[in-house]
Order: C-alpha cells, then sequence, then structure tokens
C-alpha cells in the first residue's frame, strides 16, 4: 500500500532561507533612504534573525546580487557602503516571479518612496544651482544617484 501526501495548493509557498536574506537586506536599505554600511547591515540582520544567517552570509549576498551596488564614499566608518539599485532590484523582482510577494510585503511603497525621495533632492540640487560653481552641483547630483 502507497501512501500519498496531499500537498496543499493554496498553502503559501515561503521564500528560500538566501531569497528571504535578500529581502531583509533590501527592506533594511529602504528604510535607510536607499543606503548602509557593510557593519550597519550585517548587524541588523544577525541581531534580528540570529538563528538564519551570519555576517559572511550577509556581505556575498550583498556582493553576488545585482541590486545592491557600492556608493561613492571615503568614508569607511563601517565597512563598504552599499546602495540599492531600484532599477536592478525592480528586474529582479520580475524575474523571480516575487511580484505578489513584494506587495504583500508592502515593499513597493517603500519603493515608490525612495524614487520620490531621490528625485526631489535632485531637484533641489538643480534648484539651487549656482553657474559659478558647477563642481560642486554635480558633486551633489553624483551623490544622489551614486
Amino acid at each position: 500500500m502507497v501512501m500519498r501526501l496531499m500537498t496543499n495548493p493554496n498553502k503559501r509557498k515561503t521564500l528560500p532561507l538566501t531569497e528571504a536574506l535578500v529581502f531583509d537586506i533590501v527592506s533594511f536599505l529602504l528604510d535607510n533612504s536607499g543606503y548602509g554600511y557593510s557593519n550597519e547591515i550585517s548587524y541588523y540582520i544577525v541581531d534580528n534573525k540570529p538563528r538564519r544567517y551570519t555576517s559572511r552570509e550577509v556581505v556575498g549576498i550583498l556582493r553576488n546580487r545585482p541590486m545592491f551596488r557600492h556608493a561613492q564614499s571615503s568614508e569607511r566608518k563601517g565597512g563598504i557602503k552599499w546602495r540599492l539599485d531600484l532599477l536592478a532590484l525592480e528586474k529582479y523582482i520580475i524575474q523571480k516571479g516575487y511580484t505578489e510577494r513584494v506587495e504583500k510585503m508592502e515593499l513597493k511603497d517603500k519603493i515608490n518612496n525612495l524614487k520620490w525621495l531621490q528625485i526631489k533632492k535632485t531637484i533641489e540640487v538643480m534648484e539651487g544651482i549656482d553657474p559659478d560653481n558647477l563642481g560642486d552641483c554635480y558633486e551633489s547630483i553624483a551623490t544622489i544617484w551614486s
């Protein structure tokens, strides 16, 4: 006699641990204006999910996912400064089929808020442009978008 296990088609599938870590990091960066240092991100994840992840896993994800980029920064106060590339994130979400999950996690609103914040800061810099000091204006815009 063979027993078959019945699976519930309505049961919500959980994310693989690696993908869950990606979205935990994304959520952290969205809550911090799209930026964070390696140590800050790692401490946050390890403190909030102590049985799941190590700091090496966090750094590995930062290095190996297209939506996490090095930010331009001369500071090294907490490791490498990382930024969230929203265009790469959106492509990743679509490619992996996580659109509904992102909406359920309410990340879509955070993504849109970060877009508005970056656009608003850019407009503010452009409104205060000084033709005699284009270097500062360029640096400000580069900082927002890098």
